[in-house]
This record gives structure tokens, sequence and C-alpha cells, in this order.
């Protein structure tokens, strides 16, 4: 590590004179600690801990290559460019925050000219198995040359550390087209990782992207990705409950982007099978056609399969769900590897609130000429059937889910959301609350105050 420092003299006079008056200086989620600031430029080989007294820059991509790296709660990391925070499969994270005292991984931009693609994101890599030939292969948005970004394998419990109470601002960038950084990536990491209480705030790409593996979520926030908020792909199985996805009105695509295999999508094994409960997925409330990208609220596509339950899904430009493909269809009917939509709400969606629009896979030609106007046939309104469990034609009355400076996804007094008998419940297995007899990803109490925040800029 290099160490730099600077002592700020006016902030130390301002906080006598608060003092001094017997007023309580109250910290804001911005606020950054008196010590020094630190920049990291070496790899990480042995166990090592950041304190919240000091600012940590990130110069390039620092690899925790053995180790583990542990975060004190209330630390400030700021990125710096073409830098990213990279736990390898030999290595682990501990950066557990708390309400008050949130880990915050940010820009090096001074606020108000903080923009998306500031700098790279965190990525765990991990040993769990991954549905590629060979079992492993290397995380997107690195040079192929890069060391460190292999992972896969056959360990269903790697540990990649644990996220808690943590923030992401203004990460994820693109190395070439389909080779991106985000604001969390996790590569093949274990059910005994944990990830918890975090937030992904104006990511370049996706929010949270999930390539294989066994790892959980649980009160996960993304606002305003430029991609999708939630995406997992080659083989993900573990199990997520209360997520909230706030869709970019000008660059945003899909809440939810599910795979299975873009190679074999219908036979790599293992199938994604991710088992998601109590989530709030919103859209940009635009007229159809008029956001930055085709936006909607579930793409699932190469053969994913999943169970999708309790799930709010509102103010979508174009589209609710998108079953994309024969192979993602047939999971529908597939007994081994079902992909099964219940008990979700949906509103608003492309002006529509009394079915499931349907999301036709249109075919042209090298003309632009339409050859098929729908080429798997399927119909997403058959998702409004009366064995889902849909909630058609009711208002989940959300206190302010479209403000993007300030917004509150928890129900309304009234809301249907909030009436048990619409909502299933989950079996515990360990992880699932089974008291969250709600539709959405918050109830009556509202998990995302204290800890998060949505800057401008």
């Amino acid at each position: 590590m290099k160490l730099s420092w600077k002592t700020s003299l006016l902030g130390g006079l301002v906080a006598a004179n608060l003092l001094a008056c017997g007023e309580e200086q109250k910290p804001t989620p911005d606020d950054k600690p008196a010590g020094q600031r630190i920049e990291v430029t070496e790899k990480i080989t042995t166990d090592t801990t950041w304190k919240a007294e000091n600012v940590y820059v990130l110069k390039g991509h620092v690899f925790v290559e053995s180790g583990t790296l542990k975060i004190e709660a209330g630390t400030r990391i700021e990125g710096e460019g073409l830098s990213s925070l990279v736990v390898t499969t030999g290595g682990r994270i501990d950066a557990v925050g708390t309400q008050d005292k949130p880990i915050v991984f940010t820009s090096t931009k001074a606020e108000g000219t903080r923009a998306p693609a500031d700098w790279g994101g965190v990525v765990l890599l991990g040993k769990a198995p991954i549905n590629v030939q060979g079992g492993t292969t290397l995380i997107e948005g690195f040079p192929a040359t890069q060391p460190g970004i292999t992972y896969g394998g056959t360990d269903e419990a790697h540990d990649c550390g644990k996220l808690k109470y943590v923030r992401i601002e203004f990460a994820g960038f693109k190395l070439t087209a389909n080779n991106e950084l985000n604001g969390l990536t996790l590569g093949g990491c274990g059910n005994k990782t944990e990830v918890d209480y975090l937030q992904v705030h104006k990511g370049a790409d996706d929010g949270v992207e999930m390539f294989g593996g066994t790892a959980n979520l649980k009160h996960i926030v993304v606002t305003q990705p430029d991609d999708d908020g939630l995406d997992w792909d080659i083989g993900y199985r573990g199990k997520v409950q209360f997520l909230i996805v706030q869709q970019n009105p000008d660059v945003g695509n899909f809440a939810f982007e599910g795979d299975n295999s873009p190679n074999n999508p219908g036979v790599a094994t293992p199938v994604s099978t991710p088992e998601i409960w109590n989530a709030t997925l919103i859209g940009s409330n635009q007229e159809p056609g008029k956001a930055g990208k085709l936006q909607g609220g579930m793409h699932l596509k190469n053969g994913t399969a999943g169970t999708l339950r309790n799930i709010i899904v509102a103010n979508f430009t174009d589209i609710a769900v998108d079953i994309d493909g024969t192979p993602t269809v047939a999971r529908l009917s597939d007994t081994a590897n079902t992909l099964s939509l219940q008990n979700i709400l949906y509103w608003d969606n492309k002006n529509v609130s009394d079915t499931v629009p349907p999301a036709p896979q249109v075919v042209k030609d090298a003309s632009g000429n339409v050859t098929d106007p729908d080429k798997t046939r399927y119909d997403e309104s058959a998702l409004a059937a009366s064995g889902n469990r849909a909630l058609l034609n009711n208002d989940p009355k959300l206190t302010g889910a479209l403000n993007l400076l300030a917004p509150d996804f928890k129900p309304q007094a009234g809301s249907p959301a909030l009436v048990s008998d619409y909502a299933a419940v989950p079996e515990n297995k360990g992880f699932f609350d089974t008291n969250a007899r709600f539709i959405g990803a918050i109830g009556t109490e509202d998990w995302t105050k204290g800890w998060t925040a949505f800057p401008r800029d």
C-alpha cells in the first residue's frame, strides 16, 4: 500500500464550534472520516484490516489473493478510474457495517460530479458449481490474460465472505461488448457467503450479477442501474428474499434478467433455479417505447428455471414479463427444473393492469421485415391465469416508489400487497423469513431506512 494523508483544519474548526455551542454534529451518509487517505495499489496476500478512521482509495484493480480483508463498520472506500476490488477464490472479505455505520464504496470524484462508471465495482469469486464445460471459467470485465479471475468448482458451500450494510455507488464499466463489471459481481460463490443489507446505486451495468454458484441474497436494494437490477447466469441456484429494484428512466433495461446458459440453454447443468421471494420491481412509468432501452420487469431466457413468489411488478414501460425462447417456455412444464411465477401483483405495465401484456419474440430478416411475429408462440398473459394467483387491477399503493431522490417503497395502509391471504409462505430452508406474509419487499416495517442513500451525482 502507498500511504498519503491530509488534515482538514476547516472541518476541525467547524466541529469545535458546534460542540462549543452545545449542538450535536449529526453525520450524513457522505460524511468522510478525518484520518488518512490511503492509496491501495498492491494485491492483498495476508489478513488485512481497513479501519473506519481512514479513507481507502483503490488505484487500479486490487486483488485479495489470500487471507481475509476485514473492513470495519463505517469505512469509506473510493474507486478511481479503472479500479475494482476483487476477492479471488483464495481470499475472503469480511465487510460488516451497521445500520448507523454502513460501509460505502463510491467514486473518488467530488459530490455533484459523480456518475456511473466512475470506477469498476466489487467482485467476489468462489469455487461453487457453474454450468460451463470444464467447471471453471474467467469472470467478465477483465482481459483474459489477467491473473486471479478464474472461478467455479465443486464446493457448494464455498465461503467468499460477508457483505452486510454495504453501499456500492457509481460503479461498473464496459471492457468490451458483453464484458462488463457490475456494481457487485459474484462468480461461483457458495452458500456460506453472506450478502445482506446491500445497496447498489447508479451502476453503469447491472446492479448485482450472479454467475452460477449457490450464494444467497437478502435485503437488497438496486436503484437506477444502467442495465439490469438482478442478473443471473450459468447455473445460479441461490435463494433471494427482500429485493428492491428501481429502474433508471433513461437507460435501465430489466429488473430481472435470468439465464441458464447462452450456449446450451436447455441442457447445461446445474440448471439456474433461483428461489426468489418478496421483491418489489419498479419501472420508470413512461409511455410505452419512451424509455432509453426496452424496459421490463422480468426477462427470463436461455432456459432458466426458478421459483418466483410474492413479487410486485409495476410501472414498466414496455414489458411486465418476457418468457424468451423455446427452452425457457419448456421450463414452465418441466417437473425437474420448473419455472414458476405465482402470487405476483402486476400493475400499470405498458399501461395495462388487467393482465400480463404479451411479449412476442419477433423475428426479422436482414432487411428488417418481420418474418415471424412470435417465434415461441407463448402468450405471457397465461401468467395471469387463476392457477398462478396473479393479482390484477390492484394498485399496490407504494408511498413513493417512483421518486428518484427520496424513494419510499413501503405500501400505504390499505394496500393489497399487505393482505396476507394474497401471499404465499416460503419454507424456512434455513434462510427464508416465513413471517413475511405480504407481496413485495417491504411489509409494515421499512428495513431500507438509515443505511441507504440516493444521491443524484
